[in-house]
């Protein structure tokens, strides 16, 4: 996947010549922010909705973070201020919106398989238990996200 980042006046003209999917962008595309019976959602909630993600618990979860983050409600989810966090001061490490996204990515990854971890730990915790050593938990829990994974639960 190729991300691009470019003014706002340029993206019509670019979408037209390459046939990109343009997001976020302020413009009223499809994968935007939108408000929907007087609830505020933001563009990850038009990706879930567009390409049907919502069977993934973990990214069902990552989605209500990432949308408590990106319509100031961080009361409603803990985690949203540390998106907030990464949000706003990884611009001010890099030069470019593009640096600051695939700085930005691999936290995103992070907290999804956190989630994804303590899903398996709830759905596992008496065999998660059993598990001595940090190394023997890891491997449990690679193996149950791979399981689950392999159902299309996660």
């Amino acid at each position: 996947m190729l991300w691009v980042t470019m003014p706002r006046d340029k993206i019509t003209d670019f979408v037209e010549k390459t046939g990109a999917i343009p997001y976020d962008t302020g413009l009223g595309t499809e994968l935007n922010h939108y408000e929907l019976d007087g609830e505020k959602y933001c563009s990850f909630d038009a990706f879930m909705r567009k390409y049907d993600l919502g069977s993934d618990e973990a990214l069902a979860l990552l989605q209500k973070i990432v949308r408590a983050a990106d319509t100031n409600r961080f009361d409603e989810e803990p985690l949203a201020w540390g998106l907030e966090a990464i949000a706003s001061g990884t611009p001010l490490l890099v030069e470019t919106d593009h640096d600051a996204l695939e700085m930005e990515f691999p936290f995103y990854d992070a907290i999804y398989a956190f989630l994804q971890r303590e899903i398996v730990i709830k759905k596992n915790k008496d065999e998660f238990a059993k598990q001595k050593t940090r190394g023997e938990k890891t491997e449990f829990l690679r193996n149950a996200i791979a399981k689950l994974k392999s159902k299309k639960i996660l």
